[in-house]
This record gives structure tokens, sequence and C-alpha cells, in this order.
């Protein structure tokens, strides 16, 4: 392992940051203390105004306070906000505040914005979790919260409070919304009841809803009835009626002002399970309040009811308003004699020293402490000013080494310089280097964690090797850091994504600073000569300061060229040498796609690595990141009971990157490479379609050790800049406020890699099923045909994975009925009497498509025909896979489908919204048929012979009736003996 590969180490310490880096959801340090919830970070940024500081601020404590009672009585008195933190730009000079300690814009709960462009101005949570999981944060814009006072806004939105309280669910515990929406297949607007004629708003709700549908495309008050799904189309909406007071859901239609509660198990609030919602989808049909009741907050007893009523109106919500004053950083470094092992300590000096040099932001703080049997201060907090205060730090780097391994000691000392009376502040980021494990003995990490938690330090671990001390990886976690792990003998591209990823924080970073890597490949050069080529593009957004470097060069002189070729054919060529690094920079490169060739003329044992990276072109300021994650943290005890998985998020600006190529490249302990392809499909790993967020489930983690991860993207001829996605906004009752339309703008060829850090796992997967099939979550009808002989149903649902999302699953598992309690999770398996009335769907049903399971992630369609429906009657469907080990995954998404009463129906052939010369029919009964089927002639043929024979019956019988009652009329009369007339 080259010592200027170790360089790249710190020299991009703060780069990953800068792209948007961030770990686990679960790391907010948000708190339920005495039932209140203490350290809730507001962040606004940039794009809000200046000259609406003061009014955005004054709205910020508005709507917390009036979620405060809110929350209160949604969480049956258990929980309310006690403090929260509004981190203000650096750019509010005039604003008072206090200088901020560990907040940061990419880590606030809640964020004040620019809009996402589909959403515009409608508050909403990103969420890339499962049911129960935490969300990434709640987003607001400057307008939104402007006007938050405004008569109009809340009549757009709902009341500021209870807004928050549907988001803060979202965020806090997991839950996903309980409405439909407009011309979604799998979340309708619509859907069929048991006992109702008419469709039904998709919601959750204590009371039966009373409403007024509306066409939208013509303005009327009457609604047409889709072909297939036997629904309202898409252009149906409703109002509800104004007298409409239901008590429940929050997470549904909270713009009512009865509505206080969560859908929950009693009932008085009951849950609609049945409804074909997002959150029934992807919790189970398990109630908002069940999920909400198993958040670690509240789970355990950990916070009941509060046995003292509080008054709801004199709940105190503390306020403080904080500004950045810049970052600070120590250095705890290793010098154990273990650091001696393959020049470590050389490294680490080379490493350290290239950070200050280039990287460490001008205006920062930088201390540095060494630690062995004890620690010791190699320099205090020093400002970095200019390139005198930077060389007076590299020449403080330690390189002797001594026994004995502290590594409590050296966090302890950090910690005291990060207090320093001298400094108001007490927070900071501690980057930990080490190689060994603590000696016995010794302070360790478990005695100094509380003050650093305490402290809000973050703490940036990198393991040198296998042997390095397995806390590290906990306490980087429990401090939302993040992880990195080196091999001594590896130069692979896992070993520099390591490098290049150990990244630090920042509480507002400068679109200058970022840095992004185009290219990276490793070559072996134990042959002469070597030549090495590759291309890459250089998108629009960037190439300032594009540099070529190769590492790991046994000599410099083994490098014969080294060039790069501009799209129209210029080469450069100037290298700059470093001590076993070699590079070639071109201050502003062209747009385009540029090549690379390297020529070494002598052979050397370690491989070399090659890489490109850039910043951002002159006046560009939304660039394309990427950013590259493992949402369980960097310590997984047990593999076999944690679903991994990577996620990767691909943005421009506010707008997520769609269609792109995302591949995530991981080393295992053993030093094997793994690749998976990541996906935004909105199924198995990954929560919500064309999010810009890429996701899979990792199910390989078969060894113990540490796993290094890092993504790549490449656009394609699908890649698009997206308009945004829908994430949990609210519903809308007043005017289309979200666009639904998403032109996806096509962009320019891109590439970019970004380190996802390291993680380890102490228990691995046992073996191959040691994970269940995939759960589908996408269940649809696409098709109810009911012709004179028979019924049929089309589904469609993307196919699960044998393990999670990986591989083909057995076979899938069918069922029916008319009572969706019989198809649910709990009731799947349940055979008794009870659910006399479900059917299985087997293969002897099947007549289009197939059911034979094909590869995860692929679209599966069946076509059934069914012999015991009933008319008028809703039937709810659902599916479950299962593995060649007999595992059976989760129960699917219910779905509904309807087969109306014929006789109620006006049948037309592909109609066209004309009613002329119909009478007697709302437009809402009228059914489509398509000419695909029986031909509507033929069907109307048929009816007409079928009416002529019951005439002609008809006839019949009168005459039979007429006859039989002249003859009951003559007898009675006596017999005349004279038959003569007189």
């Amino acid at each position: 392992m080259g010592r200027t590969v170790l360089t790249r180490l710190f020299a991009f310490v703060l780069v990953i940051h800068c792209t948007g880096w961030m770990s686990s959801s679960a790391a907010t340090r948000v708190s339920l203390v005495d039932n209140g919830y203490v350290d809730l970070v507001f962040a606004i940024s940039d794009a809000a105004p200046q000259d609406q500081s003061d009014i955005i601020i004054k709205n910020i404590k508005k709507m917390v306070l009036d979620a405060s009672p809110v929350l209160y009585v949604a969480t049956g008195d258990r929980a309310y906000f006690k403090s929260v933190l509004i981190l203000i730009p650096q750019s509010w000079k005039d604003v008072e505040a206090n200088a901020s300690s560990w907040e940061t814009f990419e880590k606030a709960d809640v964020i004040v914005d620019a809009p996402n462009p589909r959403h515009k101005d409608v508050p909403y949570t990103r969420q890339n979790g499962k049911c129960g999981e935490r969300g990434e944060k709640i987003h607001l814009t400057p307008n939104y919260v402007a006007t938050l006072d405004q008569e109009n806004n809340n009549q757009v939105y709902g009341k500021p409070g209870k807004v928050f309280v549907h988001e803060w669910a979202h965020y806090r515990y997991g839950v996903f919304d309980e409405y439909g929406t407009r011309g979604d297949t799998n979340f309708p607007l619509f859907y069929r009841v048991q006992g109702e004629k008419k469709p039904v708003p998709n919601m959750c709700a204590n009371k039966p809803a009373v409403f007024n549908v509306r066409d939208i495309s013509n303005n009327s008050s009457d609604c047409k009835i889709d072909p297939v799904t036997k629904n309202y189309d898409e252009n149906c909406a409703f109002d509800f009626n104004k007298f409409y007071r239901p008590d429940t859901s929050l997470a549904s239609y909270h713009q009512i002002d009865s509505v206080v509660h969560f859908c929950k198990d009693n009932q008085q609030h009951a849950h609609k399970s049945e409804a074909p919602t997002k959150h029934n989808a992807m919790c189970g049909g398990v109630s908002v309040w069940t999920v909400i009741m198993r958040s670690p907050d509240f789970k355990d007893n950990k916070s009941t009811k509060r046995t003292k009523q509080v008054d709801l109106d004199k709940m105190p919500t503390e306020f403080n308003i904080v500004r950045s004053s810049g970052s600070r950083f120590v250095l705890v470094a290793d010098v154990s004699d273990s650091m001696r092992i393959c020049n470590r300590i050389d490294k680490l000096g080379e490493s350290v020293r290239a950070w200050i040099k280039h990287d460490l932001p001008t205006g920062s703080k930088l201390g540095m402490i060494m630690f062995s049997s004890m620690a010791h201060v190699v320099s205090d907090l020093q400002v970095i000013t200019d390139m005198n205060s930077r060389q007076e730090m590299m020449k403080k780097v330690p390189s002797q080494l001594f026994s004995a391994t502290c590594i409590g000691c050296g966090l302890d000392l950090a910690v005291q310089m990060l207090q320093s009376s001298n400094s108001t502040e007490t927070s900071g980021i501690i980057v930990l280097v080490t190689d060994g494990k603590n000696s016995p003995g010794y302070l360790t990490i478990a005695d100094v964690q509380k003050d650093i938690i305490d402290a809000g330090i973050r703490v940036v671990s990198v393991a040198f090797g296998e042997q390095a001390d397995k806390n590290i990886e906990q306490l980087a976690d429990i401090t939302d850091g993040k992880s990195y792990f080196i091999r001594d003998d590896d130069t692979s591209e896992a070993l520099e994504q390591a490098f290049l990823g150990a990244c630090t924080y920042q509480s507002s970073v400068n679109s200058s600073d970022l840095q992004f890597k185009l290219f990276e490949r490793t070559a072996s050069a134990d042959q002469s000569p070597t030549d090495i080529n590759g291309g890459f593009d250089v998108d629009p957004t960037v190439g300032r300061n594009l540099k070529l470097s190769i590492f790991n060069l046994e000599k410099l002189a083994n490098l014969e060229s080294m060039e790069l070729t501009a799209p129209d054919g210029h080469v450069v060529s100037k290298i700059d040498y470093q001590t076993t690094t070699a590079s070639v920079t071109v201050d502003l490169a062209m747009v385009g796609r540029w090549a690379l060739n390297i020529k070494l003329n002598s052979p050397q044992t370690k491989s070399v690595l090659v890489t490109v990276t850039t910043q951002l072109r002159p006046n560009v300021k939304t660039p394309i990141t990427t950013r590259c994650w493992v949402p369980n943290g960097a310590d997984i005890k047990n593999a076999n009971n944690n679903r991994i998985r990577i996620h990767a998020e691909v943005w421009k600006g506010s707008h997520p990157v769609t269609g792109a190529t995302v591949r995530a490249f991981l080393v295992k302990p053993n030093d094997e490479s793994e690749i998976l392809d990541l996906l935004d499909n909105g199924v198995n790993a990954d929560t919500v379609a064309d999010d810009g967020v890429y996701s899979k489930y990792y199910t390989n983690a078969t060894q113990q050790g540490r796993y290094t991860v890092q993504c790549q993207v490449i656009s394609n001829n699908d890649t698009a800049q997206g308009l945004g996605f829908f994430g949990s906004a609210s519903p809308q009752l007043h005017g289309n406020v979200i666009d639904g339309n998403d032109n996806g703008t096509p962009i320019s060829s891109f590439t970019r890699i970004a380190s996802g850090g390291s993680f380890q796992v102490e228990i691995p997967v046992q073996s191959y099923d040691a994970y269940p099939p995939g759960e589908v979550t996408d269940l649809a009808v696409m098709l109810v045909n009911d012709t004179a002989t028979n019924i049929t149903i089309g589904l469609q649902w993307t196919a699960p994975g044998d393990e999670l999302d990986a591989g083909t699953v057995a076979y899938y598992e069918l069922k029916y009925s008319d009572i969706a309690a019989d198809v649910m999770n709990s009731n799947f398996d349940d055979e008794s009497s009870v659910r006399k009335r479900r059917s299985v769907i087997k293969e002897d049903d099947l007549v289009a498509g197939s059911l034979e399971p094909i590869e995860a992630g692929s679209l599966q369609t069946a076509t059934f025909m069914l012999s015991d429906i009933q008319r008028e009657r809703p039937y709810y469907v659902a599916l479950r896979a299962v593995d060649k080990a007999n595992n059976t995954g989760q129960v699917s998404n219910l779905v509904v489908f309807f087969v109306p009463d014929k006789s109620a129906l006006l049948i037309v052939e592909d109609f066209n919204g004309d009613l002329e010369g119909s009478t007697g029919f709302e437009t809402r009964d009228i059914i489509y048929v398509k000419q695909s089927g029986v031909r509507v002639t033929s069907l109307l043929v048929a009816a007409f012979g079928l009416i002529l024979i019951a005439c002609l019956c008809v006839t019949l019988l009168m005459a039979v009736i007429k006859h039989t009652k002249a003859h009951s009329s003559y007898a009675g009369i006596p017999a005349s003996k004279n038959h003569d007339l007189p």
C-alpha cells in the first residue's frame, strides 16, 4: 500500500462530506426526556431570503408551539416538543444568535430549503427506510414558512401544528400515508368497500366518509368508471361534506378540524387494514398507532402517559438560535509500536500533511493528539489562515513510536481540548486513527464514550488492519460519524475509496470546495511495458482543476508518460511528480469525452491506482452529487437478523436524477469483491420510486470482519433530471398543489464515484437461506374482464428474490376473498372454517402470463379465470412468495377488484364521453368494454336474441293462462238436458 495512496485519505477528508454524505437516518440526536423531545434541529439554508429572517424564525416557533399539544394528544399524553435549536445561515449576519456546536444542515431533523419542483411548497418527509424506520428529514420551504399565518396557507395545507405532527410521524416513527392519490394504481384515491354500491375515498377514518365526487376534466359532479379497475377513473376527485367530523387520522386527512388522533386497533379509532394505502402496504396492515408504539421512544414502557395532566396551553418549548462559527478538528493518532508494521506511521504522516496542505478549510481549527500508553498534545487548536499556518502544523505531525495502546487516553484528551475554557463551544470532529486493540488496564473507549456524546462530538474512525479495536465502529455510529477500514496490502478500488471517503463535518459547505471523482481503476503493473487506457465524461457542471493521478509507483522512473486527451484532440502531458505519486492537471477542462493514457516502462510488484478528480466549473451552483451509505450503520452485531441495505443518492440540486446505472462495489474481509446493481424502483430494498435514491439488500455477509463499500453512478440514454417525487406530501383538498407530471429533462453524460465507508459484522450469515423471500408491495389489478361465460382478472407485480431481493423464489401463493381479513398476514395460513369464504388461485386458473417465478426485480403478470365470484361485491387479493427452503415472505399489499351487476350498467364500445341519445344513467354507472375481448356487437345481438325468445315465451304463457281462465268460467254451469236452442 503506497504512501501517497494513504495521502488521499486525508486529502479528501472534507470532500465526501461536501458531496452530501449522511449516515444512518436513525442517527438523529433528538431524544425523549421526561415526555419531552429535546435537541430537535431546524436548519435554514441560504435559499431563504435574509429579509424574511424574522418572519421565518417567528413562524418556525409558531409551528412547533402549535404542534406540541397536537402531538401530546395524538400520542396519548406521551410526548411533546421541549427544546428546539434553529440553525441559521452564516449569511444572516444581522440576526442575533449563539455559536453552534454540533448542529449541521446535513444532519438537521427539519430543513427550510428551496422547494422540490414537484412538491412546490408542500411540506414532506424523505423516507428511504422500511416500516418503523426513521426518515431522512422533514422538508419545509421558505415560502411555506413565511406565509404560515395566511388563511390561504391553512386552507391548502392544513393548520401548521397538525401539518408538522403529520410529518413528524413519518420522520420519527416510520409510518406512511393513509390516503390515496389520483392515477396511482397501487394507492388509488378511491376503492371498493363491502356493502357500498359506489367507490369510497381511500383513507383511514373512524367514521364513514361523507363526500361529493367531481370530474376535474369537465368540471361536472359525475365521475366515470374505469374499465379495468371498476373504480372511478383518474379524473375523479372528491370533497368532504362540511359537516363531516371524524376523529382520525392524522396520517390521513389531517386538514379536517375534528381529526386529532391516529388510527388504532380499538373500535373507537379503528384502523382500516383493508384500505389500499401505502401505510398498509409497507406495514402489512398494522395500524399507525401500533407502529408508533413500537418506536424506541415508547416501547418497553420507556415513556408512558403522565400521571399528572399537563396544561396543553402552557407546555414549555425552549428555542435556541445558533449560527456556525467554523469547524474544529482534532486528529487523534495512534503512535504505538504496532504502527511500525507496513510503515503505517510514515503513511499516516504523509497523508495528514497532504490534508493540512491542500484540503483543510481556511478558517477552521485543527488540533493534534498522539497516544500510546498515554496521550500527549502535539498541537493545541490552531486557526488555519494561510500557507504559513499550514506549514507550521505540518511540521508537528507525529512520527515517533512508543509502547502500549490507550485509545481512551487519546479520546479523553481530545474532549478536554474541544471543551477548553478558552472557547464557548464544546463540540467538534475527532478523526481517530488506530491499528490495534486497547491495552489491558488502560482507559478505554467505553470510559470516555459518555463524555463524547454529551459534548456533541462526532467521531470518524479509521482502522488500520483487521486488528484495529472493534469498538471504534460503534463509537462512530453512536456519535453520528462514519467508519473506514484500510488494508495494509490492498490497493483495490475499495481501499482507495476508504481514503477518499474519510470525511468530517462542517456546518456549511462552499460549493466551490466540492470535489468529485470521475474515474478510478486498479491495474496490475507486473509486466513491462504496461499501458493503461480509459475514458471519462466531463459534464457541464464540472471541469475545474481536473486531475489525473497515479498512485503506488515504486519508482518514479517506472513512469514513461502520462496524458490526457481533450474532446478536441488537445493533449495535456505535463507531469507533476511526488514521492510515489504522479499527476497531470488541467485548470479548466472542456466539456465532453476525455481519454487518458499511462505508460509504465518497468514492472513493479504493487498494483497502481489511477483516479480522475475535479471541481465545479465557475459560476455553477447546482452540481450533480452522489452519496453512498449503509443505513444499518457501521457496527452490525448479527447479520442474520439485520437486513443490510446499500443506498446511493444521485441528485442535481433539488432534482433527483433517475434512470442512471448505479452499482455498489463491496470488498469482504477475505478480499473477495462483489458488485450489486442498485435500483430506484420503489420495491424491495427501495422505498420510493424515482426519488434519486437507488437501493439493494446485501445478503452475502458470510464472513466475520470488516467490509468496505463504494458506489459508482454512470449515466445512460434513460438518465434524466426529474421534477421530484411525492414522498409523504400531505393530500391536497383545495386544488392540484402537487405537480403530478414528471417530464424528466435529459441530462448530459456523467460519472460519479463515492465512498460508502466500511461496516463490520460480528456474527455473519450462517446459510444461504438466512433471509426469507422479499415482500411484494406493488401488487396491482390490471384487468377485470366480465364476459357471458366467465370472469378473469389480470395481476401485475415486481418479482421478489429468494433472498430478499436477490435470486428467484420457488413459487407463489395467491389467495382471494370477499373478506379482507382472510388474506392478510396474520390469517394467510389460517385453514380453519372461519376462512371458508377464501379461495386459492391455482395454476389451473391461469389463462395468460405465467406463475413461474422470474428473476427478482422483473415485472411479472398473470391473468386468471375465477369461477366463484359474485357480482356487486369487492374481492381482496394478496400473494406471498416461498423460497426453496420453504421460507415464506411477508404477504403482499392487498388489492381489490369488483365486478358490477351488468343490469345496472350502460355498455358502450370505445366510449368517448358523449352521452347524447342515452338517458336514465349517470356517468358514474358507465362501464367501458374494449374490443380486445368478445366483440360488443356480438354481445348486443346475443342479448337481442335472448330478449326475443323471452317475449315469445311470455306470449305463449299468456295464451295458456287465457285458455285456462275461459275453461274455468264454464265449469260451474249445470248441464242442460236439452242442448237445442229454444
